[in-house]
């Protein structure tokens, strides 16, 4: 059966510079793609591949009308702003959101370059975007993939320290159970679940959470939010072993906060904005 939404695809971190992003992300120990322009959007990004989703870093190369949201947002902070849901087609996406009323923009087709094996091909996509009003604090869109051939490629997975893939978001929000209804709009009302003061969303791959800053701050000490408000804060990676992640770290001067025998946390400070967790599961 086909789905207008079945997980989680990617997530875009926008930076403020991308030559800095992509330094910083090389010295965290990520096997970085080279750069990707998106000309219709006036951006640029880097990949960070795993074998069933990744994420990027995003920056403006050029102001248009299609990234003046973005650049507002940019102006106070950057940081985690979007995740990207994987689709069976973006008119079936876009169907099923015009039916729970959420307004979605129409299918916006766009690509870029990559090489392979020596040769240029165009990664091709579709997106469909909720309008802001409709944003339950996380900048949801969802991503069609007409090339994934482009994209998830194994040798584009092997990362120096040892990321394999994405296994949730963390969101603060002062009142996380005021979104519940939206995010229902969004994944229907069996995704979304209240643990607490905690709202769990199952997307249908990875979670998503959303915490009070108090929660935040108890599950992340000594990490700072760069933002005051509501805001996208976190991104949970799995590593195939922590101890040797913590080493590559620590040999790259990286600032890494071990609140446990079980996960590393890396510090906006040195990840442009994002805060990173790493943990083997």
């Amino acid at each position: 059966m086909r789905q207008a939404v079945k997980g989680l695809d990617h997530v875009v971190v926008m930076v403020d510079g991308i030559d800095a992003g992509e330094a910083a992300y090389r010295r965290l120990g990520f096997q970085v793609q080279p750069r990707g322009f998106h000309r219709k959007l006036g951006t640029a990004n880097h990949l960070m591949i795993f074998e069933r989703d990744y994420f990027e870093i995003l920056g403006i190369v050029e102001e248009t009308t299609l990234n003046a949201e973005r650049r507002q947002w940019l102006k106070s902070g950057g940081g985690l702003a979007n995740v990207a849901l994987a689709t069976d087609g973006a008119d079936l996406a876009h169907d099923a959101y015009q039916a729970a009323g959420l307004q979605p923009d129409a299918p916006l087709a766009f690509d870029r370059a990559v090489e392979i094996d020596g040769r240029t091909e165009l990664a091709r996509f579709r997106t469909v975007r909720i309008p802001k009003m409709h944003m339950p604090v996380v900048g949801f869109f969802v991503c069609e993939h007409l090339t994934p051939q482009f994209v998830y490629r194994p040798e584009w997975a092997r990362h120096p320290n040892g990321a394999r893939g994405i296994l949730g978001v963390t969101v603060i929000a002062d009142e996380p159970a005021k979104w519940s209804p939206m995010l229902q709009r969004y994944f229907g009302a069996g995704a979304v679940r209240r643990e607490g003061e905690t709202l769990r969303i199952d997307v249908g791959t990875q979670p998503i959470r959303y915490l009070t800053r108090e929660a935040y701050t108890a599950c992340y000490p000594g990490i700072v939010p760069v933002r005051p408000d509501d805001h996208p804060a976190l991104l949970r990676l799995r590593v195939e072993n922590l101890s040797a992640c913590e080493a590559l770290l620590n040999r790259n001067g990286v600032k890494v906060l071990k609140p446990d025998g079980k996960r590393l946390l890396i510090p906006p400070s040195e990840a442009a904005h994002l805060t990173l967790e790493f943990a083997e599961h």
